[in-house]
């Protein structure tokens, strides 16, 4: 018979292993419930199938960067280009042991584990690179046991399925290291606006400290803490033999200098670059396509010097704008305040190539692009589609119309005081921006065909066939505008705009190239009527309303613009090589008063910009004299040739001619008479 005491013994270990069985089966229970044991194999295949984001970058024709579409900044660092010394105070101050152990550090582990016994909560640490990246990539941030327990699994895995080097690599490109950055490519950036590449040792190890607390160490928000961090990593590389004593000698006693970091959206050419976007997405086809972190290369047809001499043109003449801006809100019956406003574009004239563009002068303030999405009447700078018309049907700058007061169907032009009731030559009704005589030749053409000429000259915006779209009344974009006027700077050919070259993927297959067969040059005007068009608008700059950039008329031409109650202001010009406009406007289309027109607002913001491209090379070659051409001297009022007169051009069947008649009044207005106070007196 079995004794009373082995009967008791037996039932005392029977209940342990019922007992530890029933824990070991709980705690079973517990990890599978928390995914301790789920399947590694797709959690691996998000590492090994990993795409370390990287951030789709937007150049300028030369290659410079213009900005970037990322979700969180990234900018991808292979391997082989970051620093040793980068990877050397990595695993100096993270896991030295890194190419010993397998994914897990047993003794550290060991220590972890021990800080749960003694202090019942799990602590920060025992965790080796592999680990951090499991975490990182594939895990949660929780402090549980469990969680640990799936990491030290997932790490033995991943282990065994990416080499060391691609760890790493993974590491250094995914981590997040403060201040918006993600990746040591976009920390370099963000803290010493270079690129990785040329960090230099004590640089690395800065870097290096950010990992085990970011935002603490972050060196644009807390310096010392930073530099305090980057001595224990000099200490780490030191005591861990990664480092030479000598290079980490000379380290400690170089001054960091921190950049500060503004994204390159915002600096260069923030509208820009917000409407490439969608131009893109555009191209490729995809409404649904998300440019973020895809590594795309975009390259463009901007100019980063125009865009940059674009920029402090519109920047240098804001005090007007906002004295106008002061002015208008002060009225106590406006409901919403008024935001005056400014834009600029320019293009190459003869590829349709955008090169600058503002979309407002002050993106953070608004993002609203006014070159392209704005929809303003453009006043006087639409004449010039009119007295093509007037050319082609045979009339010379010489010709006299009479400026009178018209009313068509209720519709009553007004033109500056004092201009009513006299007769001007074709030239001085463009020169100085005369309202009536464009829309006597518009009846006289056709309002239809003056919308088929503008149409044909590139205006996309519908026009209504209304009598006063020859003066500019209706609504257009700066895209129209800029059509015009490269059309007539490019000899009558027109060439859409646009504004990619190429978008390549992050391996360098060519997504996109555009292709000049794409946009075939249409002839909307005969070169001559284009070039005596082009001569006209040189008197605007030499003896009209741009009278104040009359020393740039030798080689340039434009038009001012001011639509009613000067609501829009412009001025659009061009030189053989570029076109460029100008707006300036109340957001809410208020009145900017009588004192604000195109001369006024919108053609010093185009004097400054083409005055610097000017000062930096830009051709001022003046046009040629076409051969069924002839320049001539013509007195602005009366249309005879004149020595001291206003140069014009003008088919050599139809040169203006000596009158007596004409030679006698302005004999008697050289008298400070007039021919109307000469009847008048008689």
């Amino acid at each position: 018979m079995t004794s009373p005491i082995r009967r008791t013994r037996a039932g005392f270990f029977t209940i342990i292993l019922g007992l530890s069985l029933a824990g070991i089966l709980a705690a079973a229970g517990y990890l599978w419930s928390e995914g301790v044991f789920e399947s590694e194999q797709e959690q691996i295949a998000k590492l090994t199938a990993a795409i370390i984001p990287d951030n789709s970058v937007v150049f300028d024709r030369s290659g410079n960067k213009i900005g970037e579409y990322y979700s969180f900044y990234h900018i991808h660092a292979p391997l082989d280009k970051i620093p040793k010394a980068m990877v050397n105070s990595l695993l100096a101050i993270e896991d030295r042991k890194f190419f010993e152990h397998e994914g897990v550090n047993w003794k550290s582990i060991g220590r972890a584990f021990l800080s749960v016994a003694t202090s019942g909560r799990m602590k920060q640490g025992g965790s080796t690179i592999t680990m951090q990246l499991v975490k990182n990539y594939l895990l949660t941030r929780e402090k549980k046991v469990s969680r640990k327990l799936r990491e030290i699994i997932l790490s033995y895995y991943v282990e065994k399925n990416l080499s060391k080097e691609r760890i790493l690599e993974l590491y250094l490109n995914t981590m997040y290291m403060g201040h918006g950055a993600y990746g040591v490519g976009a920390a370099s950036r963000v803290y010493f606006g270079k690129p990785v590449e040329q960090l230099t040792l004590a640089e690395c190890a800065l870097l290096a400290g950010l990992f085990q607390a970011p935002s603490l160490y972050d060196p644009h928000k807390n310096p010392s803490a930073a530099i305090k961090r980057q001595r224990i990593v000099l200490d780490a590389l030191e005591a861990s033999k990664l480092g030479l004593s000598g290079d980490v000698a000379a380290a400690r006693k170089q001054s960091l200098e921190f950049k500060p970091w503004t994204p390159v959206n915002e600096t260069v050419a923030p509208h820009f670059v917000s409407w490439i976007r969608t131009e893109v997405e555009r191209l490729l086809g995809d409404d649904e396509l998300m440019l973020n972190d895809k590594g795309y290369k975009i390259t463009t047809t901007l100019d980063k010097a125009f865009q940059e001499a674009a920029n402090r043109a519109v920047a240098d003449n804001t005090a007007p704008l906002l004295g106008l801006q002061e002015q208008i809100n002060k009225n106590p019956k406006r409901k919403q305040p008024e935001r005056v406003e400014s834009a600029l574009l320019a293009s190459d004239p003869k590829t349709g190539a955008i090169v600058a563009m503002v979309g407002g002068r002050n993106f953070r303030e608004s993002q609203f692009n006014r070159t392209i999405a704005a929809r303003r009447s453009p006043g006087s700078a639409f004449k010039p589609v009119v007295f093509t018309l007037a050319l082609e049907k045979g009339m010379t700058w010489a010709d006299l119309v009479f400026v009178s007061p018209i009313d068509v169907r209720g519709f009553r032009p007004k033109n500056h005081k004092g201009d009513d009731m006299t007769e001007v030559t074709l030239l001085k009704a463009l020169a100085k921006s005369m309202n009536t005589p464009v829309v006597s030749l518009a009846q006289k053409y056709g309002i239809k065909n003056v919308i088929e000429r503008a149409q044909s000259m590139g205006v996309k915006s519908e026009m209504p066939p209304e009598t006063g779209v020859a003066i500019g009344g209706f609504s257009s974009t700066m895209l129209d505008v800029d059509a015009i006027y490269r059309t007539l700077a490019n000899d009558g050919t027109r060439l859409e705009s646009y504004a990619v070259l190429k978008i390549e993927d992050r391996q360098g297959q060519v997504l996109y190239e555009y292709k000049s067969e794409s946009n075939p040059p249409i002839q909307a005007l005969a070169p001559e009527i284009a070039s005596l068009m082009r001569s006209g608008l040189q008197a605007v700059l030499t003896s009209g309303t741009g009278a104040a950039v009359a020393g740039m008329g030798s080689y340039a031409a434009g038009k001012t613009g001011t639509s009613d109650d000067s609501r829009d202001n412009w001025f659009a010009g061009f030189t053989r090589t570029i076109v460029a406009t100008t707006w300036v406007g109340g957001d809410g289309n208020s009145s900017l008063g009588d004192a604000a027109s195109g001369s006024a607002l919108a053609l010093p913001i185009w004097r400054q910009f083409m005055e610097t491209l000017v000062a930096n090379g830009l051709p001022t070659d003046p046009w040629p004299v076409p051969e069924n051409l002839t320049a001539v001297s013509i007195d602005l009022d009366y249309g005879v040739p004149a020595d001291i007169g206003v140069v014009a051009l003008f088919p050599k069947g139809r040169l203006p001619r000596k009158s007596q008649a004409a030679e006698d009044i302005r004999a008697l207005k050289q008298d400070n008479g007039s021919y109307r106070e000469l009847k008048l007196g008689n």
